[in-house]
């Protein structure tokens, strides 16, 4: 891909810098900064197999020198260079589509506060981005308010749109779902207005999304096909990625494993042409997963690692505590205890500290899988209430358990009433005469159960 820079000669044209100007400038100092940009963007050659941020490291080196004598106009020109990918983004925005969002960040912490309004914004929103998929939450929502402020001064109804999608996601992973769903909400009524159909989109695709979260799969189809149906009308190949990786979990969670890998697959073939490598990590996890419900672990555990990998080299969290959940449960159900409980335990300590309820509730879940089949009942009993309590309280379904549909229809069986969970019970007791399940489902279910009188009161 070292084709994907434009060439040289047209940067310094953008730019506005050449040789025989830089001699008569003055101090020293500025005079080599700009120097050095020009050696950057003339003289840098990356090699063959080069990355894509070794390919743009000239580009870079040039923003940063450029920063260094307060020349903003130029800076800002520089990372706003289009360069020649199947997504036409501009450099700043390259940097995050390949999971590279230090360097991102290291871009908008220099310019924030230094320009206008319009770029104070796009610091603001790019800032709450980074932060997003580093696995801050709270630091991304502050950082998209922020930004939200300055797009409703000035009147940006397209970008205000914008912002509003990317503040509904880290809202959906910390588990407060109503407050996503009230704010895509607030983005679609704005977006009607100014007929943008990308927008709209990425609309249906979130809230697909959430509707998958909470279980409600008939909604979560509708959203994502929408979503989708858009994308390819209008030949966006990174909302189509993130649309197919929405369907793909949808039929996962409907336990149609052979459909949910069929959308992983098509996901993962458009990411890796655009080079996203944040679907890149996202669909071979989710491969990996799948694997792991088919019980062919050799390759879950291949993908899985692949995907924690990626994770872990974009700093990327949240995607790491997902591949460790899942690897953690393969030695968990392999026999391999003490393994399975290290992944499980890092999983939980980065749910905990990103702030991510959902997980934090599943890897819980998990852990109590691990105490049970060790034979530590009170152990496995106070985690499954403590996972139960959290399920609750992100407004997590029967639907969105992980559980095969017969036990799910049971589930639902048993919260119609006090008899009904009765005979559940009876029904546990005799088709599963292990202490450990018993005790466990009992606790689950009591628990659902009166979540659900609460509701009906």
């Amino acid at each position: 891909m070292n084709n994907i820079t434009p060439r040289v000669e047209l940067v310094l044209e953008k730019i506005g810098l050449e040789s025989t100007t830089i001699k008569s400038i003055k101090p020293r100092r500025k005079k080599s900064h700009y120097r050095a940009v020009i050696n950057w963007l003339t003289e840098y050659k990356p090699h063959a197999n080069a990355s894509n941020l070794q390919i743009v490291k000239g580009y870079l080196e040039a923003f940063h020198h450029l920063c260094e004598v307060e020349d903003w106009e130029r800076a800002t020109t520089i990372i706003d260079i289009t360069l020649n990918t199947p997504t036409n983004e501009k450099l700043r925005d390259l940097l995050g589509t390949w999971g590279y969002y230090q360097q991102q960040k290291e871009i908008y912490d220099r310019l924030l506060g230094k320009l206008n309004d319009e770029w104070q914004l796009i610091c603001l929103n790019g800032l709450g981005n980074c932060h997003f998929y580093t696995g801050s939450y709270q630091l991304a929502i502050n950082y998209f308010n922020q930004s939200l402020v300055i797009a409703q001064k000035n009147l940006l109804t397209e970008k205000e749109v914008g912002i509003l999608i990317n503040l509904s996601v880290p809202y959906q992973e910390i588990g407060n779902y109503e407050k996503a769903i009230d704010i895509l909400s607030q983005a679609l009524k704005i977006n009607k207005a100014i007929n943008n159909p990308l927008g709209e989109g990425s609309i249906f695709t979130n809230l697909g999304s959430i509707y998958d979260a909470i279980g409600d799969y008939e909604k979560a189809i509708q959203f994502h096909t929408k979503g989708l149906d858009i994308a390819r009308e209008n030949v966006n190949l990174y909302q189509e990625c993130v649309a197919l990786g929405g369907m793909g979990n949808v039929y996962f969670a409907l336990q149609n494993y052979h459909v949910a890998m069929t959308y992983y697959q098509q996901q993962l073939k458009i990411a890796k042409e655009i080079g996203d490598r944040q679907s890149i990590k996202t669909a071979l996890g989710n491969i990996g997963i799948i694997y792991r419900f088919l019980n062919t672990y050799p390759e879950a555990i291949t993908n899985l690692q692949k995907s924690l990998e990626l994770a872990i080299e974009v700093g990327d969290l949240n995607g790491k505590e997902t591949a460790l959940i899942n690897l953690g449960l393969i030695e968990v159900e392999l026999g391999n205890f003490t393994q399975g409980k290290e992944s499980l335990e890092k999983a939980l300590n980065i749910a905990k500290m990103i702030g991510d309820r959902r997980g934090e509730s599943f890897i819980l879940f998990g852990l109590a899988q691990y105490y049970y089949r060790c034979g530590k009942f009170q152990q496995g009993f106070t985690v499954s209430q403590k996972s139960l309590k959290i399920m609750i309280e992100c407004g997590v379904t029967v639907n969105a358990l992980l559980l095969p549909k017969w036990y799910k229809s049971f589930l639902k069986f048993s919260q119609r009433g006090k008899f009904q969970l009765t005979l559940f019970l009876l029904f546990v007791l005799i088709g599963f005469p292990f202490a450990i399940i018993v005790s466990f489902i009992t606790t689950l279910f009591w628990g659902l159960y009166n979540k659900q009188k609460l509701i009906n009161t």
